[in-house]
């Protein structure tokens, strides 16, 4: 049994991690950190766990030997530091980082002390995810060529989300999710070029960010964090040489840890992909059945990690190349010019 210790216990520590590790096997949620009493007082009650004001407390903690960051972006590589330098194992909630500097001196530390170090990108088990790279992996579209990937709604931000030291840019948040899906499904790109405005809501942060990512052979994949979105879009639309895919919604494991139970994340649907194919000379249209999401997995290969030395399913390596695109978008969003990344 590993003891765990979240620090933070603000909307992802809350509904995310904490529910998420006291639901799997081998891991053990043994203490809170946050700087709030009403928060503190919550964990105790709601988990039976230790709470601690601070996170140095948490982290004096001997019995506590995987530690969870799930606080605000910018003390991400701060409190990672400090955790690993306590001789822990850590979790950092994504991004990784808001710098690759931060992050390869987190990979530097966690390698000379032999501790387990990962990034949470929970949504690589996200429904809609999982099916769309099914789909891919299959060969069913032949080679994929153009992918957009899309998340967004009509409104802005709130609390330190709307600050560009505490966030970072859109693309730190949400947009750190499809950059992951974006490398795994199609891998490093040659160059990046990218747009962003700050328009209606008047942040420090964007309320629109498209980044292209470019292959080089004719292959792009597009994402897009969008908070002026209006009308509806796809989450996924694609393009293959034998057909496309367009799928709508978000995976709903989110809102069921809300109501504090995953059984309910059950998609409508009318939210499958639909995949139109190139069949003996004319266009078919097809109905794809949605693979289960499964955020569960992510902490049951950390447990798997610490206690039988499986392989880490999320290597801070790949996190470190998510913030390197990041980077890079953000330079040609303000340069106005493709950045090269390959």
């Amino acid at each position: 049994m590993v003891e765990v210790g979240v620090i933070g216990y603000g909307y992802a520590g809350r509904v995310f991690h904490c529910p998420l590790i006291a639901q799997t096997e081998g891991l053990h949620l043994a203490a809170v950190s946050s700087r709030d009493p009403q928060r503190r007082e919550q964990a105790r009650q709601q988990w039976g766990v230790r709470v601690y004001a601070q996170p140095e407390e948490l982290l004096a903690d001997e019995q506590v030997q995987l530690v969870v960051i799930a606080t605000p972006h910018h003390t991400h590589h701060s409190l990672g530091k400090m955790a690993l330098q306590a001789g822990k194992h850590v979790v950092i909630d994504k991004p990784f980082t808001l710098t690759t500097a931060e992050a390869d001196d987190l990979l530097t530390e966690a390698r000379q002390r032999q501790l387990l170090l990962s990034v949470f990108h929970n949504r690589r088990w996200d429904s809609d995810f999982l099916t769309v790279r099914q789909v891919v992996e299959q060969g069913i579209l032949g080679e994929v060529w153009l992918v957009e990937s899309c998340v967004g709604r009509y409104g802005h931000s709130s609390r330190w989300r709307t600050q560009r030291e505490a966030m970072g840019s859109l693309l730190h948040d949400w947009g750190a999710h499809l950059v992951d899906q974006a490398l795994l499904l199609m891998g490093t790109p040659r160059q990046v070029v990218s747009w962003r405005h700050f328009r209606v809501w008047e942040r420090d942060v964007e309320s629109f960010f498209r980044a292209v990512l470019d292959y080089g052979d004719g292959r792009t994949f597009t994402v897009e964090v969008n908070y002026l979105r209006a009308a509806e879009r796809p989450r996924w639309y694609l393009l293959g040489d034998r057909g496309g895919l367009v799928k709508y919604g978000l995976d709903l494991q989110e809102r069921a840890l809300v109501t504090g139970d995953l059984a309910q994340a059950q998609e409508p649907p009318e939210h499958r992909a639909r995949l139109w194919l190139y069949e003996g000379g004319q266009m078919v249209e097809r109905v794809v059945d949605s693979v289960r999401g499964d955020w569960l997995a992510y902490y049951r290969n950390i447990a798997g990690a610490l206690l039988r030395g499986e392989e880490l399913a999320v290597k801070p390596q790949e996190s470190r190349e998510v913030i390197r695109l990041i980077e890079a978008a953000l330079q040609s969003a303000e340069s106005s010019a493709p950045v090269a990344v390959g």
